[in-house]
């Protein structure tokens, strides 16, 4: 039963995450972006953690052969304000999740945000 039930969760993000993902950079859905983002984090919250670890074994990481786009597509979502927050909801489950970024990712991830947060605030500063 438990090899039945990673084969699905394996089948549904194979499926799922390169959709969303291939949504999000289509020009035709540059409103749902947002939606997409929030969708995406639930995707990479929901599969944090090895299958194989939930059922007692380390293994594969599922979200490993997706995380160079999802964080091109977090970097993107940044920089719109409309996505700015499910951007942030995107980054945590990435931070959280087991094994999947390396030191350099993480270093990336805090260089995006800084960036953002602080052209964010002299936007804000030239108004006064």
């Amino acid at each position: 039963m438990n090899d039945l039930l990673a084969s699905v969760a394996r089948y549904t993000l194979s499926r799922g995450l390169p959709h969303l993902m291939k949504l999000f950079m289509s020009d035709d859905e540059l409103s749902n972006r947002p939606q997409i983002l929030l969708l995406l984090a639930d995707f990479v919250n929901a599969a944090r953690e090895p299958m194989d670890k939930r059922m007692g074994h380390e293994g594969e990481v599922p979200l490993l052969p997706y995380k160079d786009e999802i964080l091109s597509i977090v970097s993107t979502g940044l920089k719109l304000t409309t996505s700015r927050r499910p951007a942030l909801s995107l980054i945590m489950g990435l931070i959280t999740a087991t094994n999947l970024l390396a030191d350099e990712e993480l270093g990336f991830i805090v260089h995006i945000v800084n960036e953002t947060f602080n052209s964010e605030r002299m936007d804000h500063d030239d108004l006064w």
